[in-house]
């Protein structure tokens, strides 16, 4: 609700100017990705330490009221802070979540069982960014974090309903759901090594490719909230969410490495996107970009959790997403730096492509899962 839309719009209000809004923005989204890094490097080590469900209690305790502020900052500095403390928050328990899944699932579902939880919280976000880009239209720039936070308490109170997982599997670590035992198919520091370069590889492009996004509908397709709203609920939540099913039946069915290696097809969509002239133009590029690129989203995020030992799963998902952070703080200040020291949109969308592309040999390095 908030992120797509009102948080660029917030930063354009209290910046004014479009070279100190493209500035703005770019050192928002990396200050981010350093509450990326540190979160999920803390919260991965201590799900496996104190357990999955105190640290999304601890999380969300967190969210709410940082959300609020929001509704009262005077600055751009101000923005920054608490856009800090509320992407921390909310990383602090993904890696939470990731356990819980895999803990709860099998190897010859796991794929599915990705698929049916990012099609829910993904699913919340189609709406999400077109009611934020609304508000801010129809009520006011700061309303949407009012409603944000009092959805945060109501999460809050949910997340007592969790059933703890972690000391359950402390014991018997390769034993999963109905007694089900792993093979052990590659070393565990290359398992880590593998999907940490992705990590780093994945955070640079859509940290890259996040400011642009923005860049282009703004000052090329002179988008309103409202219109900036709609292409990310169309072009892309919508889209991802559509693909997590199908993306979790092929990824049991025909494998993780042939669904992640597909998902290079989604490379010229990529290209397409700097060319469009229309806003219809850019949500049809990003559909097909959005499509091929999260279609194999439940391969690897099941992969990676079916090479680690169960009680190492938490902190492992923590790991990654850390090294991913390390991407995600330097794409936006690379494609940023492209695009105003070239003056030309093009470039920075070309050179998104290649971090993308690189991830192909790694893909490959990859063992398929076994099971007994």
């Amino acid at each position: 609700m908030i992120s797509a839309s009102p948080v660029y719009f917030l930063v354009k209000d209290l910046a004014y100017t479009p070279e100190a809004t493209s500035t703005a923005y770019a050192a928002l989204l990396s200050i981010g990705s350093v509450a990326y890094i540190i979160a999920n490097f803390v919260g991965g080590f201590l799900s496996d330490r104190i357990g999955r469900k105190n640290v999304i209690i601890l999380g969300t305790l967190i969210l709410a009221p940082s959300l609020f502020v929001y509704y009262i900052v005077p600055s751009v500095v101000w923005v920054w802070g608490v856009y800090f403390v509320h992407t921390f928050s909310i990383q602090m328990f993904q890696p939470s979540f990731q356990a819980l899944v895999a803990d709860s699932s099998k190897t010859k579902s796991r794929g599915k069982a990705f698929g049916n939880y990012n099609l829910f919280w993904i699913g919340s976000t189609v709406p999400a960014p077109l009611i934020g880009g609304f508000l801010v239209d129809a009520v006011g720039l700061r309303f949407p974090y009012i409603i944000a936070s009092s959805m945060s308490v109501a999460g809050l109170f949910t997340s007592f309903w969790l059933v703890e997982t972690s000391r359950q599997i402390k014991s018997v670590p390769n034993l999963q759901a109905d007694g089900e035992v792993e093979e052990t198919v590659m070393p565990f520091a290359e398992v880590l090594l593998i999907f940490g370069a992705m990590g780093i590889l994945n955070g640079l492009l859509n940290g890259m490719l996040s400011p642009l996004l923005r860049f282009y509908l703004d000052f090329k397709l002179h988008t309103t909230p409202t219109e900036l709203g709609l292409v990310f609920s169309l072009g892309s939540s919508l889209v991802t969410t559509a693909v997590q099913i199908p993306g979790g039946i092929l990824t049991d069915k025909v494998g993780r490495k042939p669904l992640m290696l597909s998902s290079m097809l989604g490379v010229p969509f990529l290209v397409a996107m700097a060319f469009t002239g229309s806003v219809f133009q850019f949500i049809l590029a990003s559909a097909g970009l959005v499509a091929l690129g999260n279609l194999c989203a439940p391969a690897y995020q099941a992969w990676m959790m079916d090479l680690v030992p169960s009680a190492k799963r938490a902190r492992t998902t923590g790991i990654v997403n850390t090294v991913t952070g390390i991407g995600l703080f330097i794409g936006p200040l690379l494609s940023n730096w492209i695009f105003e020291s070239q003056g030309d949109i093009v470039l920075p969308f070309l050179a998104t492509t290649l971090p993308w592309i690189l991830q192909t040999p790694l893909i490959l390095m990859l063992k398929e899962t076994k099971t007994s």
